[in-house]
């Protein structure tokens, strides 16, 4: 029966989806083969050719786990959305209970991926969801905190909704430095986003060299 939950899911048909989990059909039996994706991680993928939101709705009502990991242990429903950048989605999970402070398989944490991306959208539901105990964590590839992701892009909105959310600029990277060293360098085209950016977080007291 798993094998045809994840066919309709793939065929974007939630009312078939909704009478095989009426059936008996396991909503968090993860796939035999690839990746070993949970039905709720399908559904997700599934949205970036057509398919429904109400699906991921469908699944959550019929007892699927919503921080469940895929069998490789890289992402949780709440990763994927958010590497899918699956605004919708996210809010549905959210809702539901998702935590907001998982770490991927990379390290990575939902907050930071969102900074990393500029989704502000994805940024305020994860913060109203309860992000903000994570907010001055470092990890992932980059070592960076989510405030230092946000530096590396000038980053202003996402940088203004850090740091009314908590987060610190002196909060330390993996190599020990503040926020602020995470910038580019500083060019006249973009001269002003960066003189902001630089003030907001407070680089002026260390001296940061141009």
């Amino acid at each position: 029966m798993s094998k045809d939950l994840f066919a309709a899911i793939k065929q974007h048909d939630t009312a078939r989806v909704k009478a095989l989990l009426e059936g008996g059909a396991n909503p968090n039996e993860p796939q035999s083969e690839g990746r070993g994706l949970r039905p709720l991680q399908e559904a997700i993928f599934a949205l970036c050719d057509g398919g429904e939101v109400d699906m991921l709705k469908v699944l959550i009502e019929h007892g699927a786990d919503v921080n469940a990991w895929d069998v490789e242990r890289d992402q949780t429903p709440l990763l994927t959305a958010v590497c899918e950048q699956e605004v919708a989605a996210l809010e549905v999970l959210v809702r539901a209970g998702a935590d907001p402070n998982v770490r991927s398989g990379e390290g990575d944490t939902p907050l930071r991926i969102s900074a990393e991306v500029g989704s502000l959208a994805m940024a305020a539901l994860l913060l109203y969801a309860g992000a903000a105990r994570t907010i001055n964590d470092w990890g992932g590839i980059s070592g960076y905190t989510a405030l230092g992701l946000a530096a590396l892009r000038l980053d202003l909105p996402m940088i203004k909704l850090l740091l009314a959310a908590g987060a610190d600029p002196r909060a330390p990277d993996e190599d020990k430095r503040p926020a602020h060293y995470c910038m580019p360098p500083r060019a006249e085209s973009d001269s002003q986003t960066w003189d902001a950016t630089f003030e907001l977080l407070g680089g002026a007291k260390d001296r940061m060299p141009l």
